[in-house]
């Protein structure tokens, strides 16, 4: 990897770079800053013999070579006097780059953390600027010069065949940072150059800032081009990212980027803020007043002992935040409780208590105030960016930071202890403060400071609590016990409420709670038709903590539990004891209710790069599914150990993808029953019956659909795969994308059969694919035979919707309309 050096006249400012360097890259790159010079009264130049020194130091660590950024005028003298005094061994490997430092670090920064070459961080470096004039360019009418077009063209120079491909991006946020980051970690691993593009514009794929400078938006199509040896190796790992959304949970993603009106002014009798969680409330005042333990400067002798004492004071207010969010997890989910994950990453942050051990040894000061001051100014920091997001990360340093503060000093933590239903009106509140209310007497919260991206405010959200922040200054306005009321739809709350407005918000706040309720039946209710029959409607995951959230939106089971996400994005593959943990957990999520586990379903389409994923000409009809499992028999009897073992504690059921024919099925379950006579022989207990079912997604599985329900379970139609297939036309193709159409009457024939295969051998026919989630196509594949539907949670209440609107003799001559339809448009104008 290649390494940095920062050169500036300002050693507050070359340190300042470098931390901030390091931020973006958490550490993986070595860097090192030389600035200043050793005189007290002249501390503003910079020393060939130290930037010579870092330059050694950052060189041996880094094999790839070493990039020197410099500021200006002298920096550039005495780096190249630096390299007059190295080595030849060590000069050759470096290079003085003539980017600006600030943006210049961060995107050299970036792009050695990838692995780039010596030229192509460099490159990277020199075009830094060029975001900055992008987004400029409107006000300033500025046209910018594709500076690292250079880079582009230096890596493109590759030999090797040429592969593009089509992506759809379907990310709510669009291709922003973390999933841009991703692209580009992905496209680092390639020799090939990897070049993205989007209308006219294109962009090198291992450039964080030339992605970023694409913009693409949601719902916007990318064609990325790999060229180079490994070209096509390049072009299916960036296919698996893309499956994978990027890296990036739509339902993750947190409300950051909602926008929030500028708060309007208030006036008499009320205050203004940002509508952080929606909701009206009506109550007392609960004024919580918390602050800091009073932190004075001691001398002390003993450093090694003051150490100790702050090494464990992080140590238990560590135990304290994992908690902390594990409480989290059960009253606002993992996703909300991944708070508190942060604040142990901070905590554990090496450089903080680095810094606060220099400040105890070199002033030989207590360590309260060593850790106060570096906590103190570590927040001021994040105050100072421009972002606001990050500005309110602040929050989150003095929470954590707070609990270290606590345990040294032995103050305890002024918690929220309600006696009965208020609204608390607070200066700030922490994470840890929220996290910590009864949900059942918080009627609303108020805080003076802080904006909706706080984490205290999206906590808030997750527990459906009213709350308007940042209103300015309003503790002069209110006293413990005062009746107020709140509107977070607004971000109004009244201060000096009169009877007539207390009622109209009472009289809101009634309706909400009572629409918030009628929406959680509506999922929550089972799925019947006007004529009593009753389809189960259940939800799609890809890992174990998915569960609870598809149960929320009402979902009666699992559907398609996608295994390979257990596989993915790690070194090896997980054991049976992980694997068994995983599906048990996922089981137990469901309450009883069932939870199909697909085997995994991985090949040339979906590479995991320790599985040794064959590359071949197209993987689409090549070893892949359940090919892939029976070829390596080791990996498939881990996965069915531990399956067997799960089903036969918790209601689980085996899915058996990709399968083409009976043959390959009796192979399947053969290997199946000889893994659980191997288990039994062991001592286990094995359950007699476990239901085991295939995916119909292969056009012979179709023709043969009736002889297979003789021997399995259950169907799963995948009408993804099934559609392509039928069709001959890649789903991600956009030049072929109209063709594969899942409501062509072509397709829906092969459903149709399907269901009277299953409907002879009286075995479910379930659909686990995008058409299920379709709540326009649910009456139709009511009328084909379907008796389950498995989706995304959000799509779950509004099919069971659509569901309990129709009757089964409308879904029947729908169907019949459907089959009779010529075209996939003719069908949609009959739904």
């Amino acid at each position: 990897m290649v390494g940095l050096v920062i050169v500036s006249h300002s050693q507050t400012l070359a340190q300042g770079v470098l931390e901030l360097a390091e931020q973006m890259t958490r550490g993986s790159v070595v860097m090192e800053a030389a600035g200043g010079i050793d005189d007290p009264d002249n501390p503003i130049g910079t020393d060939p013999m130290k930037v010579m020194m870092a330059i050694e130091s950052v060189a041996a660590q880094s094999e790839d070579g070493v990039l020197v950024i410099m500021d200006l005028g002298s920096a550039l003298m005495s780096a190249e006097t630096a390299l007059d005094f190295l080595p030849d061994e060590v000069k050759e490997k470096v290079l003085l780059c003539s980017a600006p430092i600030v943006e210049g670090t961060m995107a050299a920064a970036v792009q050695a953390s990838v692995g780039a070459s010596l030229k192509e961080v460099s490159a990277e470096a020199g075009a830094a600027l060029n975001v900055k004039i992008e987004q400029l360019a409107p006000l300033t009418g500025e046209t910018v010069q594709p500076v690292a077009a250079q880079a582009e063209t230096a890596v493109a120079a590759q030999e090797g065949e040429e592969l593009s491909i089509d992506l759809l991006v379907l990310n709510k946020m669009g291709l922003h940072a973390r999933p841009a980051a991703n692209l580009v970690a992905v496209a680092g691993k390639f020799q090939s150059a990897i070049q993205i593009t989007k209308d006219d514009k294109s962009a090198s794929g291992k450039s964080i800032n030339q992605v970023a400078l694409l913009a693409v938006k949601n719902g916007e199509t990318i064609t990325v081009t790999a060229t180079g040896p490994d070209a096509e190796q390049a072009i299916e790992g960036i296919k698996a990212l893309h499956a994978d959304n990027f890296g990036e949970r739509d339902e993750d993603v947190t409300e950051a980027v909602m926008e929030v009106e500028a708060c309007k002014v208030g006036g008499e009798g009320f205050v203004h803020g940002a509508p952080a969680s929606a909701g009206y409330a009506v109550g007392p005042v609960y004024a919580h007043l918390a602050k800091l333990p009073e932190v004075e400067r001691v001398v002390i002798s003993d450093v090694d002992a003051e150490v100790a004492r702050l090494d464990q004071a992080v140590t238990n207010a560590l135990a304290d935040i994992q908690a902390l969010q594990r409480e989290t997890e059960k009253t606002a989910g993992k996703a909300n409780a991944a708070i508190f994950e942060v604040h142990g990453l901070i905590l554990g942050d090496k450089d903080m208590r680095d810094k606060a051990v220099s400040v105890i040894s070199g002033e030989k000061v207590n360590a309260e105030f060593a850790w106060f001051q570096v906590m103190d100014k570590m927040a001021a920091d994040y105050r100072e960016l421009e972002d606001s997001y990050m500005q309110a990360r602040a929050a989150d340093v003095m929470d954590c930071g707070g609990r270290v503060l606590r345990v040294l000093t032995g103050e305890e933590e002024q918690g929220i202890i309600l006696d009965r239903e208020s609204i608390i009106v607070a200066h700030d509140l922490t994470p840890s403060d929220v996290a910590g209310m009864d949900p059942e007497k918080v009627l609303g919260i108020v805080t003076e400071i802080g904006g909706a991206t706080s984490h205290a405010a999206i906590l808030s959200r997750s527990m459906g609590i009213p709350a308007v922040i940042g209103t300015g200054e309003c503790f002069g306005q209110v006293s413990d016990g005062k009746m107020i009321a709140l509107d977070g739809f607004e971000g109004t709350v009244w201060t000096e409420p009169d009877q007539a407005k207390l009622d109209d918000i009472s009289a809101r706040r009634e309706k909400w709670l009572a629409e918030r309720e009628e929406a959680k039946a509506k999922g929550a209710a089972p799925a019947k038709t006007l004529d009593g029959t009753e389809i189960m409607v259940m939800g799609n995951i890809g890992v174990p903590a998915d569960a609870s959230r598809v149960l929320e939106y009402g979902a009666e089971g699992v559907g398609l539990f996608r295994t390979e996400f257990l596989f993915q994005d790690r070194d090896q593959e997980p054991d049976e004891q992980e694997q068994f943990e995983a599906y048990v957990e996922a089981a137990r999520a469901m309450n009883g209710n069932p939870v199909i586990i697909r085997t995994l379903d991985i090949g040339g389409d979906k590479p995991v790069k320790y599985l040794d994923t064959p590359v071949e000409e197209n993987p689409f009809l090549g070893e892949r599914g359940i090919r892939f499992c029976m070829a390596r028999p080791e990996l498939f009897r881990t996965q069915l150990r531990a399956l067997l073992r799960a089903a036969s504690e918790e209601n689980i059921w085996i899915m058996f993808p990709m399968i083409s024919g009976v043959e390959e099925l009796q192979n399947v379950l053969d290997f199946q029953d000889s893994v659980r006579e191997a288990l039994i022989a062991e001592g286990m207990n094995i359950a007699e019956n476990i239901k085991t079912g295939i995916m119909i997604e292969v056009p012979s599985a179709v023709a043969e659909a009736e002889k297979l329900g003789a021997i399995c379970d259950f169907f799963s139609i995948g009408t993804n795969d099934l559609t392509q297939y039928v069709m001959a036309a890649d789903r991600g193709n956009k030049s072929v994308a109209k063709i594969c159409d899942s409501l062509n009457p072509a397709v829906l024939r092969m459903v149709k059969m399907t269901c009277d295969a299953a409907a002879a051998n009286r075995i479910e026919v379930g659909m686990c694919g995008e058409l299920a989630g379709n709540a326009k196509a649910s009456a139709l594949l009511l009328g084909l035979g379907l008796d389950e539907l498995s989706m995304s949670g959000p799509s779950i209440p509004e099919v069971k919707e659509a569901i309990r609107a129709v009757s089964m003799d409308d879904c029947r001559a729908l169907a019949e309309k459907a089959l009779a339809a010529k075209s996939g448009d003719e069908v949609r104008e009959l739904l």
